[in-house]
């Protein structure tokens, strides 16, 4: 079944890019609070003595030096991270500890044509809006997209099963502690960007030994065709690691669930 172009890196490619703005936009949020709460501070220390000065301006340099060293440390954290090994009919990825298999006849992408593609969707999704790609800019920064499979060549004309991972640096900070907190925080941002999505409730579920978080959604794609989406999260030596699988009719369901009982974690 034959649907344009646009639906199809729409269907297929969106969620990855609004996972990493919607967790991207938390970011934001708890970076700006911490600077208006530091701000405040500031301003309520202006009547202490010079004493209390030095005691606020030491205790903020020691935070700032934490903070720096933290973040140094994530940094070398992240270059550490392997994005796995994609070959015919299979994935592995031994730093998050997961593999699966997939058809062999399906294609597949590596992580620079995934790079390629969630970048022609950051810029349908932003168009003119410079706020929000630079958002999304910023998110995709943190994301690492690990894999990507398919049973029809992604970014034709037809949609058909499809296996992706992706994972993203998160952070207390950012409110996100669990696979749920992950979901949640992309089902706001899809909901205020207006896109045309049915969502089930979130839901928990074991897949290769590991307890996942699951959203599920729809999407009417016409012509009678619901493409569906079961979009799996659990956060992982502090990554949201994900599992996006699409399908459109029982056949291709069929597929789908082969690939997740697949699936295992170490």
């Amino acid at each position: 079944m034959s649907i344009s172009k646009k639906a199809s890196l729409f269907a297929m490619l969106i969620m990855i890019v609004l996972v990493a703005a919607a967790c991207g936009d938390k970011a934001d949020t708890a970076t700006s609070t911490d600077d208006t709460t530091k701000t405040e501070t500031a301003t309520a220390g202006t009547d202490t003595d010079s004493a209390a000065k030095e005691d606020t301006e030491n205790t903020e340099n020691t935070e700032t030096a934490t903070e720096t060293a933290t973040e140094t440390a994530t940094e070398d954290n992240t270059q550490n991270v392997e994005l796995g090994t994609t070959e015919k009919g299979s994935y592995n990825n031994d730093y998050f500890g997961v593999s699966l298999k997939f058809p062999e006849e399906w294609e597949f992408q590596d992580a620079a044509g995934m790079n390629q593609l969630t970048s022609a969707s950051s810029e349908a999704i932003a168009g003119d809006d410079a706020t929000k790609k630079k958002q999304l800019e910023l998110s995709q920064e943190k994301t690492l997209n690990l894999l990507m499979a398919s049973e029809l060549p992604l970014g034709g004309q037809q949609v058909g099963p499809s296996a992706m991972a992706i994972a993203e640096k998160v952070s207390l900070l950012q409110g996100i502690r669990t696979g749920k907190d992950y979901l949640e925080a992309t089902k706001e941002f899809m909901q205020a960007s207006q896109f045309p999505y049915d969502y089930k409730d979130i839901t928990t579920e074991t897949i290769g030994g590991k307890e996942m978080d699951l959203m599920q959604i729809t999407m009417d794609a016409g012509d009678g065709t619901t493409i569906t989406q079961d979009y799996y999260s659990a956060i992982i030596e502090g990554y949201a690691f994900n599992f996006i699988f699409t399908y459109l009719d029982d056949e291709s369901k069929a597929s789908i669930d082969t690939i997740k009982k697949s699936v295992q974690f170490k």
